[in-house]
């Protein structure tokens, strides 16, 4: 829009003498030529009225400010004088709408990316500088996608009165992938580790896939960051770093950055100054940065947080840790002196807890490892958080801190609640059963007390198993958890019928409660120790005259009353999906306290996670392991065999995957009533050993999704048998675990290595809720 078109100049010819003789008093001020914009709406931005002095500087703002509105493409003033009257005239002509928005050519971005970056509406109101800068935002787009010379033009149809459509045309040219990226002036590194380091790639087979070669101008100046922390964390602390040169070739694009890497630095001397605690000397012991070694900034800020978090367990929350260095150029070392400020000791002064709409406050402070009044302590602080994550009640668990004076803290606990119910389902195929069904419910937040309910079905052609369980973690407010259980099952095979009836308590509680915090140097913070009994009457029924010897023997009632002793650890990150910590349950049930059954058995359980890499841009990748070690033995009659219903059967989902559950182990042969074999069933054994080993990889990490590659061994054995290492079966395969927003899902496809001719196989499990 020009100047002139505001026709202020023709004011100036047309009142200049009058100006200069007495001053020209406006009547009326009048607003013509709007229909969709009301009139008041422009008066507001109007410094002109009716009985002020006209002031051609003063109209000119005003035609302006009229402008900015964004809804008039010309405005224009005029005065006129009408029977006398001085009349100052705003005429607008005002923008059509948008009535339809068209794109034609687009193919590499989807037409909702193009409209996202493009940010114009139809039935809003045409305005070129915004158009022009959505083709500006749209063609960086096409950029980050490899089509550097795409063309966005537009053209404007009236449609109407006062109404357009606007259409883009758009030529998106050939995709221009970078082919090479060349470092120029590189030594020390190789070319193949800084291309690593880089989230710009080359262009590969399979870029068509990954996207990997599209040239972003903003990711590659953050990968002349990356490359510049990445000599820094080698030591090159005057490594100079030029601004890529992006070239066109036949091939594509040629990136070449140019490095001056310097000398290579070594840790020279490494202090601790300022404010020192007691334990100075084990803290300096105990840094990462070593005289002698490369000098790596990693390991500075690693020695910083260490040192801000040893402080803080002493009660300086508001300790400053400042890295002093003093680099000598001729000796190429860097001396490096952690200057401690530790600052007032500090208190918590109030625990403040949101978010949890379900969840009762006290079960939430019952997990916190500190109290109101009570000295800070870091450490105590992310043990709380964890305690509170493990419950597994909350998608998200957060802690801030307050300050609240000098000396005092609040402490600020807020969570999201997630879904405590859970649902777990399986099925399978198997030689002695055409179909396994398992469901299993669990709640394990009951009306936001922490208690857990769960209710377990199997349903098959020979299997029935209920069972109800309860427990209570915090019994009468105090660390005793308390769990009750009820069950019922039988199992129905060709030539018997094993079932029982019973019930058990538990009991676990913290052995710190108790006093006892290390053992050997060994921590106990998340260690329990706990008594559980047993009442169950078992029986083998309805045996054929074919059944074999083993079976027969078994055939009849009894009655089992057991204790059993139990020590329990678990230092998991997250009852779902831990990325570290460990878990150990072992365990000794001793029957005979009563009843007709005499035996005890031994058990192991433990599992392990070990998080070996973290790449920032993928997620955390983690070696896990699994151990089950059990051992038992009768003490009635001559067999030193288990009770049939006591006995081991590994297989399936939580045991040795690829084989079905519950179908390993020593088997023996069933006749019909001819005597022909018809099966081979599997009696279960008194020894048992399973081994599980995952590599567990993120695929989409921000949204919980990961993948599993496992392989499994394990096997039952007869109560005089060795646990020989060549009796195991093996398997392997692979799974998907994912942590979604109505609760975990995991499906895992195993594939046996070494399976004989009587195992059965080929069941695909999957498990949807909670924590088994």
């Amino acid at each position: 829009m020009s100047k002139g078109r505001w026709s202020v100049w023709f004011l100036v010819l047309w009142v200049g003498w009058a100006l200069a003789l007495e001053p020209v008093r406006i009547d009326e001020v009048r607003i013509e030529g709007n229909s969709r914009v009301e009139e008041e709406a422009i008066r507001v931005h109007l410094g002109v009225e009716a009985g002020s002095v006209l002031d051609e500087k003063l109209v000119d703002d005003d035609v302006r400010a009229i402008y900015r509105m964004g809804f008039f493409e010309d405005v224009s003033a005029e005065l006129l004088d009408e029977n006398g009257k001085k009349v100052l005239v705003y005429r607008v002509r005002e923008r059509p709408v948008v009535r339809e928005i068209r794109i034609e050519g687009e193919k590499a971005l989807d037409r909702e990316e193009l409209e996202a970056a493009l940010k114009v509406r139809p039935n809003t109101i045409l305005d070129p500088v915004q158009v022009r800068k959505g083709i500006e935002n749209a063609k960086k787009e096409y950029e980050k996608k490899g089509y550097l010379d795409a063309r966005i033009d537009y053209e404007v149809e009236p449609v109407g009165p006062g109404q357009v459509d606007l259409v883009f045309r758009v030529d998106e040219g050939k995709r221009i992938r970078v082919a090479e990226i060349v470092f120029e002036g590189v030594r020390a590194m190789k070319p193949r580790e800084l291309r690593g380091v880089m989230q710009t790639k080359k262009k590969w087979f399979l870029s068509f896939l990954t996207g990997s070669g599209n040239l972003d101008r903003e990711v590659l100046k953050a990968d002349i960051e990356r490359l510049t922390a990445f000599y820094y964390d080698h030591g090159f602390i005057d490594v100079k770093i030029d601004e890529p040169v992006v070239e066109r070739t036949k091939d594509g694009l040629r990136v070449t950055i140019k490095i001056d890497e310097g000398e290579r630095y070594r840790v020279g001397k490494v202090r601790i100054a300022g404010d020192l605690l007691p334990e100075n000397e084990r803290l300096l012991r105990r840094l990462e940065l070593k005289e002698g070694d490369t000098f790596r900034a990693s390991l500075l800020r690693k020695d910083i947080d260490f040192l801000t978090e040893r402080y803080g367990d002493h009660g300086y929350a508001f300790v400053n840790v400042t890295p002093e260095t003093s680099v000598d150029p001729e000796k190429r070392t860097v001396d490096v002196t952690y200057v401690v400020r530790q600052g007032p000791v500090v208190y918590f002064r109030r625990i403040e807890i949101t978010g949890n709409t379900k969840t009762r406050d006290k079960v939430i402070r019952r997990e916190l490892e500190v109290a109101e009044q009570q000295r800070f302590s870091g450490r105590a602080l992310r043990r709380s958080q964890e305690r509170v994550r493990r419950l597994g009640f909350f998608q998200e668990v957060n802690f801030t801190t307050r300050k609240a004076d000098e000396n005092q803290l609040d402490l600020l606990v807020d969570v999201k609640e997630g879904p405590t119910g859970s649902f777990a389902a399986g099925a399978g195929i198997s030689s002695g059963e055409s179909f396994l069904f398992n469901v299993r419910l669990a709640e394990i937040n009951l009306f936001g007390r922490g208690q857990r309910v769960v209710l377990n079905a199997d349903f098959g052609s020979i299997r029935q198993n209920f069972s109800l369980s309860f427990t209570e973690p915090y019994l009468f407010d105090t660390p005793l958890t308390a769990g009750v259980e009820a069950f019922r099952w039988r199992l129905d095979f060709l030539d018997f019928t094993r079932s029982g009836t019973g019930g058990g308590l538990r009991f676990l509680y913290p052995l710190p409660a108790l006093g006892y915090r290390s053992f050997l140097g060994f921590p106990l913070r998340d260690t329990r120790v706990g008594l559980e009994y047993r009442f169950e009457q078992a029986e083998i029924s309805n045996v054929s005259a074919a059944a074999a010897t083993v079976i027969r023997a078994e055939q009849g009632t009894e009655l089992t009353s057991s204790v059993t002793p139990r020590l329990f650890r678990d230092t998991r990150n997250h009852p779902f999906d831990p990325t570290a910590g460990s878990m150990q349950d072992l365990s000794v049930e001793l029957a005979g306290l009563g009843g007709t059954s005499r035996f005890f058995k031994a058990e192991a359980r433990g599992r392990w996670y070990y998080p070996f890499y973290r790449n920032p841009d993928w997620g955390t990748f983690v070696f896990s392991t699994g151990l089950t070690l059990a051992f038992g033995r009768s003490f009635a009659g001559k067999s030193r065999e288990l009770p049939l219903f006591e006995r081991y059967f590994p297989g399936g989902i939580n045991s040795v995957r690829g084989f079905d559950v519950r179908t390993l182990g020593p088997r023996v042969p069933v006749f019909d009533e001819r005597g022909r074999l018809v099966d081979i069933d599997p009696i279960g054994g008194s020894q048992e050993f399973v081994g599980n080993f995952e590599l567990i990889f993120p695929l989409a990490e921000s949204v919980g999704l990961r993948g599993v590659v496992f392989f499994d061994a394990g096997e039952a054995f007869r109560a005089t048998e060795w646990m020989d290492p060549a009796d195991l079966r093996l398997a392997y395969g692979v799974g998907i675990r994912w942590l979604s927003p109505i609760g975990p899902l995991r499906f895992e496809v195993g594939f046996p290595i070494n399976r004989r001719a009587d195992d059965s196989a080929r069941a695909i499990n999957f498990t949807f809720g909670g924590p088994p």
